[in-house]
């Protein structure tokens, strides 16, 4: 299966606060009744985000190649696709609201997966107060999960 993959123009850092943003306008919205019902389009994105993200992550830790080797700008266009998709489930990820605990935990496990490398990225500090209290409440969202 290929898909074309359409450049967003969506930066990490505005994915993230898409997803803030997102994630903190659903806290309130909390419902019981068929959970997976309620959240069904937003599983599916979050399924599908976990597939690419799992992914660039096992291929960022492929063998070195030589720089401007074949295998080298072979890894380096496939890391650019899948970088592209994943930012676009991302921002697909932030217009579907949360309707239940379940749907909150899934985006919480993605910005908890998202969020360190992303403070890395940008030269912040992963100490600051701000990131420390943002990691706390997607630990007490996800029920303490280490990603």
């Amino acid at each position: 299966m290929s898909q074309t993959i359409q450049p967003s123009g969506l930066s990490r850092r505005g994915a993230l606060a898409s997803m803030l943003a997102a994630t903190a306008a659903a806290l309130p919205v909390m419902a019981s009744a068929a959970p997976h019902a309620q959240d069904a389009a937003l599983q599916a994105l979050s399924d599908a985000f976990w597939l690419v993200h799992n992914e660039i992550q096992s291929a960022d830790y492929l063998a070195e190649h030589e720089y401007g080797s074949p295998e080298q700008k072979r890894l380096e266009a496939k890391l650019d696709q899948l970088c592209q998709q994943e930012g676009l489930l991302v921002k697909q990820l932030a217009q579907v609201p949360a309707r239940t605990q379940s749907g909150l935990k899934a985006k919480a496990a993605i910005l908890q997966s998202l969020l360190p490398d992303i403070m890395r990225d940008c030269y912040l500090s992963d100490d600051s107060g701000e990131f420390l209290l943002v990691m706390s409440l997607l630990g007490d969202l996800t029920g303490g999960a280490q990603i």
